[in-house]
């Protein structure tokens, strides 16, 4: 059920339509999935659906305001979903997220690392995570899982750092390892984490995981905040990725 104050919801979606944060690709079209995914939502909860409109010309401007608006609900100490958009949505939100809890650890679930350096200053969807780790996060506080491209600037990064990843043929693995030793999480959902036969419609499908080994891991991660993002209708395939997308948004919504 929805419900029109903060103080009433057991949990807050947080819509951040963007395309911006897409320059390497031309495979745009995440603007319009947040309404998608979200349409007649009904998980049986109070769940407060909030939005954030994009300045549809400046990036920066557009990650201000998703910070600025994230640093307003964590103030409700309340659950928080965010549905994008493209993948450098979760920069503004984890990082307001880790201010409020410096405790905060994060799982990247996704075929890509996100660890590329910046292009002309722009916080993009294929550089958060190296982002991330400049603006309050360790290494020993991000795990990655689902990987199955790692770019060769990417491989440098991680010959340099410390960081844990899981090749999507490693799933089990993470799965009998995985701990943050009872600290909050925040789980990222890339939706190319999905093999392309059911994630057609997403700027790189380059993923190997089926929808029930994604539910596994937000099983096994539980976190206490979350994203999916990545979603493109406009390159859909007979609706299988905005389908299976909501799938796994409902069980996001269900677990956390």
């Amino acid at each position: 059920m929805k419900v029109n104050s903060p103080e009433d919801a057991e949990l807050i979606v947080q819509k951040l339509p963007c395309d911006l944060g897409i320059h390497r690709n031309p495979r745009k079209g995440t603007l319009n999935a947040p309404d998608k995914l979200t349409a007649d939502l009904d998980t049986g909860r109070e769940i407060l659906v909030d939005e954030v409109f994009p300045d549809e010309f400046n990036l920066e401007e557009t990650h201000r305001r998703i910070e600025e608006n994230t640093e307003t609900l964590a103030n409700y100490r309340t659950p928080l979903i965010s549905v994008g958009g493209d993948h450098s949505v979760s920069f503004p939100t984890v990082k307001s997220l880790k201010q409020e809890n410096p405790d905060l650890k994060l799982v990247w679930l996704d075929a890509h690392l996100d660890l590329k350096q910046k292009v002309d200053g722009h916080v993009s969807h294929d550089v958060v995570v190296r982002e991330l780790l400049e603006n309050g996060f360790s290494e020993d506080e991000i795990v990655f899982v689902g990987i199955t491209r790692i770019d060769e600037d990417e491989q440098k990064f991680l010959d340099e750092h410390d960081l844990r990843v899981y090749m999507s043929d490693e799933l089990d693995e993470f799965l009998r390892e995985f701990t943050f030793s009872e600290q909050p999480c925040y789980l990222s959902i890339d939706i190319d984490v999905l093999d392309q036969s059911l994630a057609p419609g997403t700027g790189y499908p380059d993923g190997e995981l089926t929808t029930g080994q994604v539910r596994q891991v937000i099983e096994r991660v539980q976190p206490v905040h979350g994203d999916l993002v990545e979603v493109a209708p406009c390159l859909d395939e007979k609706g299988k990725t905005v389908g299976n997308g909501r799938e796994v948004l409902q069980n996001l919504i269900e677990i956390v």
